[in-house]
């Protein structure tokens, strides 16, 4: 390796390294405006905004540091130390697929990046509608809770609520991507499919892990299903928020 070589790659790592230090500060901040969630002992907040926004401007291991690092901090200092260690997991995962499946789709020919915004668009809009519709409408029929200013909100989604939703989701990315612009589309899916993993991912740590230690108010593990619809919350509000911020970002350096 010459020695142009090995400072290139260092200039790159240090860049790296300071991109995420600001966004897991941004992360972190984000995190902190949260709504407490009873059942799980879990909270909704703003925090996948920005670590999408970290992973699609930064990249993949910028998200992946950030997302990780940023979000367990906002636990551990929110009081929910015991989300820490899968939060740190979770959440760095999350961040590495949104950078990694955004630059992934984004090199594609224009043809077959079209053929991947309409398909995620399916396998996004239809794994929310399927999720609500078996989670909620079949196997688990349960609630969800929120605690809001100190007073506690019960609702439910139905099965028609769900397909609706899963519906208009998948109009949105296929109108983003394939009327409005294609690359902020391919952002957004890249977006929405690293939350469906950070879903499945807390579904299994509370399932697992929050029930085994008896925290919260699940009744049995199935319960940590109430969290879906608040996660779920989360990443379509986050990939919105982001959206805007790196649209806004992208227009700022043409």
């Amino acid at each position: 390796m010459s020695r142009n070589t090995s400072y290139k790659k260092d200039v790159v790592w240090s860049a790296i390294v300071v991109r995420s230090a600001v966004f897991a500060a941004l992360v972190l901040a984000a995190t902190m405006i949260s709504v407490y969630t009873p059942i799980t002992e879990g909270y909704f907040n703003l925090g996948e905004s920005m670590v999408y926004t970290a992973a699609i401007l930064g990249g993949p291991y910028v998200g992946l540091i950030a997302g990780g690092i940023g979000s367990a901090l906002a636990d551990i200092i929110l009081g929910y130390s015991h989300y820490a260690p899968g939060t740190l997991v979770i959440k760095a995962i999350e961040g590495y697929l949104a950078g990694w499946i955004f630059l992934r789709l984004s090199r594609l020919p224009g043809g077959k990046r079209r053929s991947m915004i309409y398909i995620s668009a399916i396998l996004v809009g239809g794994g929310i509608a399927l999720a609500g519709a078996f989670l909620y409408a079949g196997l688990y029929g349960g609630s969800t809770e929120l605690s809001i200013w100190g007073k506690t909100v019960t609702f439910t989604i139905p099965l028609g609520a769900w397909l609706l939703v899963g519906a208009l989701i998948a109009v949105v990315i296929l109108y983003i991507g394939t009327r409005r612009d294609e690359l902020l589309g391919v952002a957004t899916v890249s977006m929405l499919l690293a939350g469906l993993e950070m879903v499945a991912g807390y579904f299994i740590y509370e399932a697992t892990v929050i029930y085994s230690l008896g925290l919260g108010e699940m009744t049995n593990p199935l319960a940590a299903a109430a969290e879906i619809p608040v996660n779920l919350g989360q990443v379509i509000v986050g990939a919105a928020i982001a959206s805007i911020v790196v649209s806004s970002v992208w227009r700022a350096q043409r």
